[in-house]
């Protein structure tokens, strides 16, 4: 069975200024570092990149230049789970069946959180042929996906949980006088300032939450930004902090992963050891893989990564206040060369 990146390769879907003021300066990085770090970023397909430590871009060049961010998308969904729950209308700990109504009577499927889905732990089939395979309506298709797990019990990867979770927000937003697509652009890209004037939909012309989302160097930095002010607990742009932290918080069955947030939580554990994410996904891993790998020995365990696959990327260092963005097009891209050239 071809797995999740082979499908994307297959489908050619791998293909694809500074604001002002949130937090303070960080620790700067070492000019020997960003040297290094540039010569790597230059490298395995890049569109550009930038270092960013509070406001001011330290490194980097072509930061203007957009592209598709593919599963950099996934922490655009955490926040507008966050910006919905602050609005009163999602909870994290909610049955998914109390609006997806097809699941109704499905014992399994009745399990199913908010939460579960923004921590890939649903138990769903990883549905990528049936969601990426240009449908018509990836909300039908997504609902009507398999449990292959117990839920809870496995961090399967994939867009299974993205797309479900798609079609619950646009059917609450629906009853409310709003689509998804209006939503996002009015509660989430608008107040941190991005814009994505292509992204990817299925034929109805529904947004895809797992992937797809364009956006430039720069509206990356933006959204790490965000993202870091969030994640130091400093609620910001309407986003309020404790639910973000409820939103992404991670599944001791995957400690890594929450809300399409990375983190090297493990990387001070004894016997901890580094991993390239997009090698680690297909297939599946068991939970003592995921309580022991880290993305980077040389980082602290602080850090956390936005993956996109083939090199998009965003690392963001929130008690420092820096980010760091990078858009590429090459399966051939490793994190610990460029994190180490960091360290």
């Amino acid at each position: 069975m071809m797995d999740r990146r082979g499908f994307l390769s297959l489908l050619g879907l791998a293909c694809g200024g500074c604001a002002g003021g949130i937090g303070s300066s960080g620790t700067a990085w070492s000019s020997g570092s960003l040297e290094r770090a540039d010569r790597i970023a230059k490298g395995h397909g890049a569109k550009g990149w930038g270092a960013w430590i509070g406001g001011r871009r330290v490194a980097g060049w072509s930061t203007n230049e957009r592209g598709p961010s593919l599963s950099l998308t996934k922490v655009l969904a955490a926040l507008a789970a966050t910006r919905a729950a602050g609005e009163g209308w999602l909870a994290d700990n909610e049955s998914a069946a109390s609006t997806l109504h097809e699941w109704r009577g499905d014992a399994a499927k009745m399990r199913i959180t908010v939460l579960a889905l923004l921590q890939q732990t649903a138990g769903l089939e990883a549905g990528v042929a049936a969601l990426y395979r240009n449908p018509t309506d990836k909300g039908r298709n997504a609902v009507s996906l398999r449990v292959v797990d117990s839920p809870g019990s496995v961090f399967r990867y994939g867009p299974a949980c993205w797309e479900v979770l798609a079609e619950l927000l646009n059917r609450k937003l629906v009853a409310r006088g709003e689509t998804l697509e209006k939503f996002l652009h009015r509660a989430v890209m608008r107040p941190i300032g991005l814009s994505s004037p292509d992204w990817r939909s299925d034929r109805k012309g529904r947004f895809f939450l797992s992937t797809g989302a364009e956006m430039s160097v720069e509206d990356l930095w933006r959204l790490g930004r965000t993202v870091g002010a969030l994640l130091r607990g400093e609620s910001t742009q309407g986003f309020d902090a404790a639910l973000f932290a409820r939103m992404t918080r991670p599944s001791a069955v995957n400690p890594m992963f929450g809300g399409g947030i990375w983190r090297n939580v493990n990387a001070r554990k004894g016997g901890a050891f580094p991993i390239e994410i997009e090698d680690a996904l297909d297939p599946p891993r068991g939970s003592g893989f995921w309580n022991s790998a880290c993305i980077s020995r040389r980082q602290p365990a602080e850090m956390v990564a936005l993956v996109g696959s083939s090199g998009r990327r965003v690392f963001i260092w929130p008690a420092e206040n820096k980010v760091v963005a990078r858009l590429g097009r090459a399966p051939s891209w490793k994190d610990g060369p460029f994190l180490d050239a960091l360290a």
